[in-house]
């Protein structure tokens, strides 16, 4: 072998100048080799290799060396590797001087010695051990001149031109031998650990090197809204040092399906994109361009950014895949496309500069954030692969059946192209029979009657196409046109018509809901005309199956189709599903936060832009009959009473008129212009609350002329009166028209301190941009000002908090569930759900419950917990047999959801409910421990109903944990004793405020009483019974003895 390697040089030497590489993959493999030729003779004087290199390197083993001097040298021989912290050690080193060679090479055999710590397991005396890779043998050599020099400086393998190095593999912590432990004097207890130690080899946690970013389709509506994913470092050492060794020299693959409706309308739309806490870019970022070409970021690491635009054009209206790769300096794409996705599009760039990128670093984002709008469209699947360069033909396509294919986006656009076709045409025969019969009225007879006869010669027993008669399932909307087809409406204003349809089909369902099946085609045309509201109906009766067939995936396709278009109660719907995991769709925070995010960010707008139609979300639950009393309309006794106070001058009842008025509460609604009225009342009497609403009216300009200096005026009035509203208002103006930020915090401080949450939102904002004086930005601390102010429902401070728990701040880690649940609760807020819970509660009240239980079903598809609840309520009332007409659970599963709430949301009635679904075992699901948590939390709440169940539980001999007492407030020194606690949970059942519950707790109460005095005297109570009854039996006997004694015999005669 070493006569062959050395023949093979000398030939190379003939082409080969000085320090070439020469490359070779066997056994150990050989990355370069360097020799020195005698320029005379042009033979090989200097050489030195290992002859059969292991793959391999462990302790003791033994490596033979080839080597050739021309003269006195110095060869040598050691093997480097890198730890996980990017040090290099050397496991073995040793060097030789060498004679001048005359004859062939010579041979040596080292054989190596490894420092303990790289050399043996980990185990219970020696816990630390590091990971090695890039391990190489080395050999090498120099002249004797330079090898002091070397030696000191370690670099004997830089300044050797004769040298070759191999790569080889360092065994993993648990691939190396055992410490062997002979010997060593140590105690029974600790052989035996260390004996345990050696035995069991620790798993490492699963960790995917490849992340679904997106499992289920998400809609993208070309708003700054997107889905944001973070990664976290690796646990295992081996994965997360491979990942930090790739920061500067990056390798990553993204896959993403994509169905895009438009191209951007603004400048560049968000694709993926990655930016940190500070919302810098970072590498990469991919973008949507107004003409469907993509560009394409990067960050250098000493340098601006580099950008670059594919050739390729998107195809719209239809699922193509792209891929995504960074090897280092170069990116490529790979577009998928085509109906059968056959047709493939590659290109790929070089960036000049250094590239970096760290993934754990911010947050890589799909679609838009924070000022840089999402494209328009879906994105139904995305698959991140960490560190790693993948090809396009090794990434699988999903299933055929994955719901992206399952939505039939295609085929329903089609479908609902050709109908918008036909309708166009129906309009346009409809202003053509109008203007045909307008020239027949105008005509003179003579001519109508020549025309009347011309049409039938023509027509000879048929008719033209625009007397073709019209389908039955095209009738309602025919009527439609027929009705709003003037010449002078546009043939292109599909949505107005598709609203005039719905409302007339609303109508029709709120007159006889029973003919929604009948109807149902009718609402899909309404649905393909664009009106948003009733893709929603059509999708809440497609998930529930309500009088027609269930179909989850088409009603989420409805969903998606409204909420494209900005829908509010699709947004919820979507984020509700995806918040709890409900109907197909993958339980993701993320993505559920996106859609509410949304809702809640116009949740305040929507409230400010008044609406007649508009109403307050009020959550009456159809089981409080105080709250029910309360509810009134326009022609309510309630609402008369009032009014009634109110023009007798009753300040409080001017103020409750005018706010049920302006916001449209207890079933009212919105009338703006009647409200002002009745704030005027109220500043007659220079009451601070009454002057400040006034004059935030006038400032606005809300049912009366814009008039500022006025509404300033009241405004500082009720500030002198130290009004907390009032002077939150007047630093709103500082800071927001003024831009006095001094004077805005004198004014947000006082009224803070006040208790008004309006300055404590202002607040949190002059500190989160950094305007409060002498301060710079302080995220947390507007964290807390906000989390003070949104507990005390102020709605900008909830999105402020949503928003910061999301992204997280210095001193708070991320939370998406904190983020989620904020987000919700302002979005909840929304009026457009108020409008569906307002008409719920007429329908109920009206006595129509199976129009009730459509309009909470609604509510419930929401995700609103007073929807779920009062619809398992109807459910399970049943009144004349209404959910046989659904198909899905109706009472079950929406009171399962109404649990799942923040408990202070939760209603005791619902927790009870499902108490016993879980106690009684209902649909075979019997569960003692779950039905235990859920009476505690309804006994925590005070319910005597939740507190009689643990009690009669703890009777059928259930243990309830100490955990559950300690939410109902039982002391520790009372689990002493099973006696104990019942006599205290039915002292507190007894003790309820809610009378109906005094008779049976009492009555229980008291037979627990008598029955430990049972137990506890058996005995001593059967002894003095059975004296008891004997001495009542003797002294019996002996009054009735006694008595028979003085009764007289009648046959004896006295004889005197």
């Amino acid at each position: 072998m070493a006569v062959w390697m050395a023949v093979a040089v000398q030939i190379l030497g003939l082409f080969i100048p000085c320090g070439k590489c020469l490359q070779r993959v066997e056994q150990g493999e050989m990355e370069t080799i360097s020799v020195v030729l005698e320029s005379s003779t042009q033979r090989q004087t200097d050489f030195v290799q290992i002859l059969d290199p292991p793959k391999i390197i462990t302790d003791s083993q033994r490596l033979q060396i080839s080597y050739h001097c021309s003269k006195s040298k110095v060869f040598g021989i050691e093997v480097i590797s890198n730890t996980e912290d990017h040090r290099k050690v050397r496991l073995f080193h040793k060097a030789w001087k060498c004679a001048k060679t005359i004859a062939t090479n010579r041979k040596m055999t080292v054989v190596t010695k490894f420092p303990q710590k790289y050399l043996f397991q980990p185990d219970l005396l020696q816990r630390n051990y590091e990971l090695l890779s890039d391990t190489r043998i080395r050999v090498w050599m120099i002249d004797e001149w330079q090898w002091q020099t070397a030696k000191r400086h370690h670099d004997a393998f830089l300044r050797a031109l004769v040298k070759i190095s191999y790569v080889v593999e360092y065994p993993s912590p648990f691939s190396r031998r055992q410490r062997d432990y002979e010997g060593v004097c140590m105690t029974w207890g600790t052989r035996m650990l260390l004996d345990i130690s050696q035995r069991r080899i620790p798993k490492c946690p699963h960790e995917n090197e490849t992340v679904d970013i997106i499992k289920f389709p998400a809609v993208m509506t070309g708003l700054p809204y997107g889905i944001i994913r973070t990664f976290q470092p690796y646990k295992d050492p081996g994965l997360e040092f491979r990942r930090r060794s790739m920061i500067h020299n990056p390798r990553m693959t993204l896959s993403v399906w994509l169905y895009v409706l438009e191209y951007c309308q603004r400048g560049l739309c968000g694709i993926v994109t990655r930016m940190n806490k500070n919302s810098n870019y970072l590498t990469p970022m991919i973008f949507l361009t107004r003409d469907g070409r993509f560009h394409i970021q990067i960050t250098q690491t000493k340098s601006e950014d580099v950008a670059a635009l594919t050739n390729f054009h998107v195809p719209l209206h239809q699922w193509f895949r792209f891929e995504f790769t960074l090897d280092s300096h170069t990116w490529a794409f790979t577009f998928k496309y085509g109906r059968n996705l056959n047709q493939t599009f590659e290109t790929s760039h070089r960036v000049p500069g250094q590239v970096s990128m760290d993934d754990t670093e911010g947050f890589l984002v799909i679609g838009g954030m924070e000022g840089r709008p999402a494209f328009k469209g879906y994105v139904g699947q995305a698959t991140y692969f960490r560190n790693k360069i993948v090809s396009s033909t090794q990434i699988p396509f999903p299933d055929p059946l994955h719901p992206m294919f399952e939505l039939q986006l295609s085929s329903r656009e089609k479908k609902c192209t050709a109908f918008l076709q036909w309708t166009k045409e129906r309009l346009g025969i409809i202003q053509i029979q109008r203007q045909q019969r307008e020239l027949e009225r105008r005509s003179f007879h003579f001519f109508a009657n020549i025309y009347h006869q011309k049409r039938i010669q023509l027509t000879n027993a048929t008719c033209f196409y625009h007397e073709t008669p019209v389908s039955k399932n095209f009738r309602v909307l025919n009527s439609i046109l027929k009705r709003y087809g003037h010449p002078d409406i546009s043939i292109t204003n599909m949505k107005e018509i598709g609203m005039k349809l719905f409302r007339l089909l609303q109508s029709k369902i709120d007159d006889d809901v029973s003919c929604v099946k009948k109807l149902f085609p009718v609402l899909k045309q309404s649905a393909c005309l664009g009106d948003n509201d009733a893709m929603y109906l059509v999708a809440v009766i497609l998930n529930n199956g309500f009088l027609v067939t269930a179909d989850e995936i088409q009603g989420l396709a409805y969903l998606m189709m409204a909420a494209l278009d900005n829908h509010r109660l699709s947004f919820l719907a979507i984020g509700n599903k995806h918040k709890y995991g409900l109907d197909t769709v993958p339980l993701d925070l993320d993505q559920a936060y996106m859609y509410y995010k949304y809702v809640a960010d116009t949740t305040r707008e929507d409230l400010e832009n008044h609406k007649e139609t508009d109403v307050l979300t009020e959550s009456i639950r159809l089981t409080d009959d105080i709250n029910l009393r309360e509810q009134t309309d326009e022609d309510g006794d309630v609402f008369h009473w009032w009014i009634h106070q109110a023009k007798k001058a009753v300040f409080a009842a001017q103020q409750h008129v005018a706010r049920m008025l302006f916001w449209g509460s207890q079933g009212l609604k919105r009338n703006i212009q009647s409200a002002v009225e009745y704030y005027k009342m109220g500043i007659e009497s220079k009451d601070p609350v009454a002057m400040y609403d006034y004059g935030i009216l006038l400032m606005r300009g809300q049912g009366m002329k814009k008039n500022v200096s006025e509404g300033l005026s009241h405004i500082r009035k009720a500030a002198e009166q130290r009004n907390p509203a009032a002077l939150n208002a007047l630093g709103w103006y500082a800071m927001t028209k003024d831009r006095n930020y001094t004077l805005a915090a004198q004014y947000f401080e006082e009224s803070h301190r006040r208790g008004n949450p309006d300055a404590a939102s202002h607040l949190g904002i002059l500190y989160l941009h950094g305007y409060y004086p002498n301060k710079t930005a302080d995220p947390d601390t507007a964290l807390q000002y906000f989390s003070y102010a949104a507990a005390r429902n102020q709605f900008d401070a909830g999105i402020y908090l949503a928003y910061l728990h999301y992204k997280g701040t210095p001193k708070t880690e991320r939370s998406i569930k904190t983020a989620v649940e904020w987000a919700r609760y302002i979005a909840e807020k929304n009026p457009h759900l108020g409008i569906v819970l307002r008409s719920a509660l007429q329908a109920y009240r009206y006595g129509d419950t199976f129009l009730a239980i459509l309009y909470y079903m609604m509510a419930a598809e929401a995700g609103i917990e007073v929807g779920t609840f009062n619809l398992a309520w109807l459910c399970e009332e049943n009144k004349d047999g209404t959910t046989s007409f659904i198909n899905k659970d109706c009472q079950w599963r929406n009171y399962n959801l109404s649990i799942h709430r923040e408990t202070q949301f939760v209603d005791t009635y619902a927790l009870i409910k499902m108490g016993d679904y879980y106690w009684f075992g209902c649909e075979g699901r019997r569960d003692v421990t779950k039905s235990v948590e859920l009476y505690g939390l309804a006994a925590s709440k005070g319910d005597p109903q939740g507190i009689f169940n643990l009690a009669h539980i703890l009777e059928e001999g259930v243990r309830i944990s100490p955990q559950v007492l300690q939410t109902i407030g039982i002391l520790p020194s009372y689990n002493k004793s099973r006696f104990e606690i019942l006599h205290e949970l039915y002292s507190r059942c007894r003790d309820s405020p809610r009378t109906e519950a005094y008779i049976p707790c009492t009555v229980s109460l008291y037979r627990i009483i008598w029955t430990r005095v049972w137990q506890e005297n058996e005995v001593l109570i059967k002894i003095t019974g059975f004296i008891t009854v004997l001495l009542m039996t003797g002294y019996s006997i002996y009054y009735i003895t006694s008595n028979l004694r003085h009764i007289p015999d009648p046959n004896i005669r006295d004889i005197l």
